[in-house]
């Protein structure tokens, strides 16, 4: 591919693109620099000056999808639900979209063949993330609390992160998550153990 003079932002979303078209279509192990520059039209030492591994950029690119997909991160949702329930359909239906983004041929690819540094760093990332989907539960308890559902916000976050765990593991077995289940999820497991962990 041609090389062509780009900076910033724009040269940026190319690598990034590139990036996630090289491990959808080769996977993981078979990301490196060398591709990735030929790939997004531009030169090795321009990456190497970005990014410290080949696996660093991946998380990165994923993690830049995600966003720009959902025009931000989970806990900056602006959420427009009547009650706790329509509150929390909509978190985990925009959760649900953020998973779309990595595809199932990423998620084969994450937890297999790596080696104790990526290891820690997709850990890292997961951290994170989980804080993220936590502060996203956070916002919607005090929603609910605001609208004397909850009397309490203070939720373990075992059980906050809950959700977010069961549809993880969905996307990782291949099985697709729809409206229908989303909803039952939310009425038969999300709102009895909330209910009662928060009302007096």
């Amino acid at each position: 591919m041609t090389k062509t003079r780009r900076r910033g932002a724009e040269l940026n979303a190319a690598i990034y693109q590139a990036t996630r078209t090289i491990l959808e279509q080769d996977g993981l192990t078979q990301l490196t620099f060398a591709k990735v520059a030929e790939v997004a039209g531009t030169s090795k030492p321009v990456i190497y000056r970005h990014w410290d591994s080949p696996f660093t950029l991946a998380l990165l690119a994923i993690q830049d999808k995600i966003k720009t997909d959902n025009h931000g991160r989970l806990d900056q949702l602006t959420l427009t639900g009547h009650n706790l329930a329509t509150d929390l359909f909509q978190v985990l239906k925009r959760f649900t979209l953020s998973m779309d983004a990595y595809g199932q041929a990423l998620m084969n690819t994450w937890f297999t063949g790596l080696d104790h540094e990526q290891t820690a760093q997709l850990q890292q990332m997961l951290t994170a993330v989980k804080e993220i989907d936590s502060h996203a539960i956070d916002h919607v308890l005090q929603r609910a609390q605001q609208r004397h559902e909850l009397t309490r916000t203070n939720l373990p976050d075992n059980l906050k992160l809950l959700p977010f765990d069961w549809i993880r593991y969905q996307r990782f077995v291949n099985q697709p998550i729809d409206d229908r289940q989303l909803t039952d999820f939310v009425q038969t497991v999300l709102l009895p153990s909330y209910t009662a962990a928060l009302t007096d």
